[in-house]
């Protein structure tokens, strides 16, 4: 793979971006846990759905996949805490990573994100592998925290502060592993796209002390909603919502250069993206709060549907394909619990 350096980025831009209108809303509400998870169903298109009922989503959901037939999902819920559930064959209870964020207050005005996460996984030659949490803080700065596997659970260490990574954001920020880098990719204050990485080694201890090169303005693109990122063994895809289109940039690993496309948007969310093989799938809710998906089959991008028929969800969909190549999408739904669905490729 070439390095790609920050200043000799090239771009190739196909049409001129818009501002969006919609405005990114944090979802609220308190719930008592109540450790239940629902059974699979199955669609009349054939598709498996489900309801992990357990705790009142106050963020949208992330998920990752270590490998093999496994799913990790994570979201802010209830008192403004941190869980998590795992599919291994099964889906667990969801339980609880840590407490409320040591900077859940509201200093000068700027308000917390309470866990609105990117995660990622790691791989490592000590132990079972890493997981590596990035966060909007009350500060307008990302914040990273290190948490591993261990035995099959999540462990996190709750007497350390989160890190602060220099530099401000403004929205969410989403993560790529792409070989032994991590890149993050955010907003700026004025809604333009900006970027970040560091390099993880598998023989230190996890990337505990990533060294970041600095924020970066990205090919000139911006949005007033979160990006979402996916990588495909080539290149680096990163969409955008701009009003009632999607930017999607294709970054080469090989050449550095950045082609940008548009595809027409029938949603209103930020999108969600995930590769598997040449494949790119995106997600989004639209304003019927219906789950919308499209997917790029290597030719072309397929026509919107509508997945799981008759339930509402809302916010900022999460999507991973895993190792067996099966889709799977999870959303704030009815209840505001988290609702999930299976596609095959």
């Amino acid at each position: 793979m070439a390095d790609l350096d920050k200043r000799n980025v090239n771009t190739t831009e196909n049409s001129e971006t818009e501002q969006v209108v919609e405005s990114y809303v944090e979802p609220q509400g308190l719930l008592p846990s109540i450790k239940t998870t629902s059974q699979p169903q199955i669609d009349a298109e054939g598709s498996e759905w489900i309801n992990l009922k357990g705790i009142r989503l106050t963020t949208p959901p992330t998920a990752t996949s270590p490998g093999g037939n496994v799913v990790d999902v994570f979201a802010g819920g209830n008192e403004n805490e941190l869980w998590h559930i795992r599919y291994q064959g099964d889906w667990s209870e969801w339980t609880k990573t840590f407490g409320p964020p040591p900077y859940n207050k509201n200093p000068g005005g700027v308000s917390f994100r309470k866990y609105d996460l990117s995660v990622v996984y790691t791989k490592s030659e000590q132990s079972d592998g890493y997981y590596h949490l990035f966060t909007w803080g009350a500060t307008n700065q990302c914040l990273y925290k290190k948490c591993w596997l261990e035995n099959g659970k999540i462990t996190c260490n709750q007497t350390e502060d989160w890190i602060q990574i220099e530099g401000e954001i403004g929205s969410r920020p989403a993560a790529v592993v792409v070989s032994n880098r991590i890149y993050l990719f955010s907003l700026n204050d004025t809604g333009k796209l900006i970027w970040n990485r560091a390099d993880v080694s598998p023989k230190e201890n996890g990337g505990q002390c990533l060294v970041w090169e600095g924020w970066s303005p990205l090919a000139g693109a911006s949005s007033k909603l979160p990006p979402t990122v996916t990588y495909d063994d080539r290149s680096i895809h990163i969409f955008l919502l701009n009003e009632d289109k999607i930017m999607h940039l294709t970054w080469s690993m090989e050449t550095g250069k950045i082609n940008i496309e548009i595809i027409k948007s029938e949603i209103i969310s930020a999108p969600a993206a995930t590769s598997c093989g040449y494949r790119l799938d995106l997600f989004g809710t639209d304003d019927r709060k219906k789950l919308m998906h499209t997917w790029y089959n290597g030719t072309a991008w397929q026509k919107w549907k509508v997945e799981l028929h008759g339930s509402e969800m809302s916010g900022q969909p999460a999507t991973i394909c895993d190792e067996t190549s099966r889709i799977w999408t999870f959303a704030q739904g009815e209840g505001e619990s988290l609702w999930g669905i299976t596609l095959p490729m």
